[in-house]
């Protein structure tokens, strides 16, 4: 999968993966004109699959602390969480590509999946605080922890859309919008069916 931007000349960066997604909580912005040409798409794909394998973990804990499942349900939901962290985001990564497309933007798909999964890095960094405090004070961590590390990927969402469509303030916001929105929707119809929900 090809994840560069040939039509950039900006001079990429080449810094330690887990750097670049450090550095997309605080400053998305380099990372995504300067960086994310050199984070391979495997990288940041795994990013976002733990990211969301740890929220639904902590979801898991909530729910079977409360009673209402068992600890294979749990790991199942777990599992959940890794294919809505990798298929899910590469789902909404591609509606934004192809919504951004008409703007006759130069990234690729992979360029764009790859951006969004490393997105959610500040998705990660909450969810495994949250883990950590779920697991040593028994706290219901899921939705704080959970939900404000899923918002704070909006930011880079952001300016990776705006990049996308070469700076239309009004377009990225919607567009940005429409994937946190179809994000958290998913989540929603999963808790529906107890799959995913806290």
């Amino acid at each position: 999968m090809n994840v560069g931007n040939p039509s950039q000349q900006v001079q990429q960066l080449k810094v330690p993966h887990w750097k670049a997604a450090l550095t997309m909580i605080i400053n998305p912005g380099e990372v995504i004109k300067k960086q994310m040409s050199t984070v391979p798409w495997p990288f940041s794909i795994g990013v976002s699959g733990l990211a969301f394998m740890l929220f639904f973990t902590q979801t898991g804990l909530d729910m079977m602390r409360s009673g209402q499942i068992e600890i294979g349900t749990m790991v199942i939901i777990s599992i959940l969480g890794i294919l809505y962290g990798t298929a899910g985001v590469a789902i909404i990564a591609a509606i934004a590509w192809a919504i951004t497309k008409a703007t006759a933007h130069k990234y690729t798909i992979g360029w764009t999946i790859s951006s969004f999964a490393l997105s959610y890095s500040a998705t990660l960094v909450y969810s495994i605080m949250g883990l950590i405090f779920s697991l040593w004070l028994g706290w219901q961590t899921a939705v704080a922890f959970g939900v404000t590390g899923v918002l704070w990927a909006l930011r880079p969402t952001i300016y990776i859309v705006r990049q996308m469509t070469g700076d239309r303030a009004g377009l990225s916001v919607a567009v940005a919008t429409l994937c946190g929105a179809l994000l958290l929707l998913g989540w929603a119809l999963l808790s529906r069916f107890g799959l995913g929900g806290a």
